[in-house]
């Protein structure tokens, strides 16, 4: 396994804490949420966001105005919940923030889960309503939601002095937003911003990203059958889009790694901070993969069952499948292929052939974790089927190994890497409870 190796247990952002950065907070107020690691979830307002590791509440005591800060306390990210029918557009939204704020910069409309939403890039000064001497000038990101039940301003923010440190952890904090639980495995805004000119392109050729069309490319099933690929999974610009998601997360992800001389082990102690940054950075890369793979996990199913597998088996034959795969490494930081990128071309590596794995699995009703290890470098999935073989002890449950990169059954795992110490389970959508 090859994939930025976490490397930073304390950000690098070094810095004494800017109190007037509270300022916004206290202009707006507060709310109170329900907290759980990086996973915090609105149970009032029902939105879900994953925040960067290490970041915390930064207060919580209206359930409608929630703020998050890093460690050094030089950037915010805070959620705002208006009722659905305060705003007409988000224009109008975006609008009112703008206002308040003294906000100036770039914004531009797109759609965010059928609903109408405003991306804009924003500087705006604060801190002299505080008391606090001179302002202090931030700048950062905005997405504001025009919805039915909700309307939603997402804002992230730097000190401008530091901007250029925060710049990728800000959109990571922003791109973990959904609105609810219903959308947890869909892209976020973020993601869906950048992607909205190729599927703009798509719509007006004819196809709606989902069904396929002529020329584009084909996957061999297990049977031998070739299935056409959709444009979402076969677009060269979606998968574009999605590769921007993996740097920047893998670029967050650097901030990150055991402290220098200790263990890559943690066992039953409490989960270090770079076992956690690791954690976050495979599920924001599997939320943004996986609602693009529903299409091939349907053809998948449908090949097996007209050859008779029973269901039961299918986990098991979608492995010696994908163990056919061309074994395949980028060259980027992140040097981890997107699952569409895999399908396209079938190849990938340990960590790219292991997400894609899960992803089919999980459509398929399958439950299915990753495993990842420092010690190792490598990646396995495992399955939650019964069967014979080795078993990752993880949540309360025993997980059979699935080895993607050698052709070996379920269940086998190298001798070498067979303690099951060296390893780190990755549950990648921590909202569903089992």
């Amino acid at each position: 396994m090859k994939t930025t190796t976490p490397c930073a247990g304390t950000p690098r952002h070094r810095y004494s804490p800017v109190r007037r950065l509270l300022v916004l907070a206290i202009f707006l107020g507060f709310t109170g949420a329900a907290f759980a690691g990086t996973v915090f979830q609105n149970p009032d307002y029902q939105y879900v966001v994953d925040i960067p590791v290490g970041w915390e509440v930064l207060d919580a005591q209206r359930a409608d105005f929630v703020s998050f800060t890093d460690p050094a306390r030089k950037a915010v990210f805070q959620i705002i919940a208006f009722p659905g029918e305060q705003f007409v557009t988000a224009r109008d939204l975006d609008a009112f923030i703008r206002e308040r704020f003294g906000a100036a910069g770039n914004q531009s409309d797109f759609r965010y889960l059928g609903d109408h939403a405003v991306f804009a890039d924003y500087t705006f000064s604060t801190g002299e309503d505080a008391g606090e001497g001179s302002p202090i000038t931030v700048r950062g990101y905005m997405v504001f939601i025009n919805g039915d039940e909700f309307d939603f301003a997402l804002m992230t923010y730097a000190v401008l002095d530091h901007y250029e440190w925060y710049h990728d952890i800000l959109l990571s904090a922003l791109d973990s937003f959904s609105p609810d639980a219903r959308h947890r495995m869909q892209p976020g805004p973020v993601s869906t911003f950048y992607a909205a000119p190729v599927k703009e392109q798509l719509r007006e050729s004819g196809v709606d990203g989902r069904s396929a069309a002529a020329g584009a490319s084909v996957l061999p099933l297990p049977s031998g059958e070739e299935h056409l690929l959709a444009p979402r999974i076969a677009s060269e610009g979606l998968r574009e889009a999605a590769q921007v998601l993996i740097e920047r997360e893998a670029r967050v992800l650097a901030d990150y790694a055991p402290p220098e001389g200790a263990s890559a082990r943690f066992g039953d102690g409490p989960v270090p901070e770079w076992a956690r940054a690791w954690r976050r950075y495979f599920r924001m890369v599997y939320r943004d993969n996986y609602d693009r793979l529903e299409s091939v996990a349907e053809a998948l199913f449908d090949d097996l069952a007209s050859q008779g597998v029973p269901r039961e088996e299918m986990p098991a034959r979608i492995l010696a499948w994908l163990q056919e795969a061309q074994y395949q490494r980028t060259s980027s930081l992140s040097d981890l292929m997107s699952p569409a990128w895999c399908l396209v071309e079938f190849a990938g590596d340990c960590d790219s052939l292991g997400l894609t794995y899960a992803i089919l699995l999980h459509h398929l009703g399958f439950e299915a974790i990753l495993m990842v290890s420092i010690e190792y470098a490598h990646a396995l999935v495992g399955v939650d089927v019964p069967g014979e073989g080795a078993r990752f002890p993880f949540e309360g449950r025993q997980w059979l190994v699935a080895e993607l990169t050698v052709q070996v059954p379920i269940g086998q795992i190298a001798e070498d890497m067979s303690d099951i110490g060296g390893w780190v389970g990755i549950k990648l959508d921590p909202t569903i409870p089992w």
